[in-house]
């Protein structure tokens, strides 16, 4: 248990941090919020685990009509539910026939990070991760990589994000699907201090001759 617990804590630490508010009575982010009544999409990974029922346990795909296929459980159709309300079904199917088995439900966003990253990738992240949040988990932006052009390509449409070190309103939330890319600075930003030393050193000359 204390393995899982540790698992979970490290692959989902948002919604770790949101049970934590809830255990100490803090207000819960709006962001948090939003997530919990989202709903699962086509593309989305299920993160299964019933206690003590390793053969019920399963990581599971939504498929394209939104349903998923849950051992012993069968299909639920997923995508017509909030996660949270999700999360409450499969519990309930569970306990028809189990006892004493707590189930841990996880629905994963399916997002690419291209670009200026020191990892890039697809990742499965909680549904409570931002545009912030899975750039650091792609390692971060490169020194040659431009922090103010980031954008996420959503159904073949560019989107720039801006402020997204910071933001946690709508403009940062993710979708399956989602491909996150962070632009390469251009050639004079990467080569700025060079050109001015160069510069520099041509009006020096030019000053130079004009004085002969």
């Amino acid at each position: 248990m204390i393995r899982i617990l540790a698992f979970l804590a490290l692959t989902f630490p948002l919604a770790a941090r949101a049970q934590d508010a809830l255990q100490q009575g803090d207000t819960i982010p709006d962001f948090v919020r939003r997530a919990s009544a989202a709903h699962p999409q086509p593309g989305d990974r299920v993160w299964l685990h019933v206690w003590r029922e390793p053969k019920l346990s399963d990581t599971v795909m939504v498929d394209e009509r939104g349903d998923v296929m849950l051992p012993k459980v069968g299909l639920v159709s997923a995508a017509s539910l909030s996660i949270g309300a999700f999360r409450d079904t499969v519990r309930a199917r569970f306990a028809e026939f189990l006892r004493d088995s707590p189930v841990e439900l996880v629905v994963l966003r399916r997002v690419a990070v291209n670009g200026q990253v020191a990892k890039p990738n697809v990742y499965y992240v909680d549904v409570t991760t931002t545009v912030r949040d899975v750039i650091a988990r792609a390692g971060g932006v490169t020194e040659v990589g431009n922090a103010n052009n980031v954008s996420v390509i959503r159904d073949g449409k560019r989107i720039r994000v801006r402020d997204w070190q910071q933001d946690r309103s709508t403009n940062s939330d993710l979708r399956s699907g989602d491909q996150v890319v962070v632009a390469r600075k251009s050639w004079l930003a990467m080569n700025a201090l060079p050109a001015l030393s160069v510069m520099t050193g041509v009006v020096g000359l030019a000053v130079v001759l004009l004085r002969q």
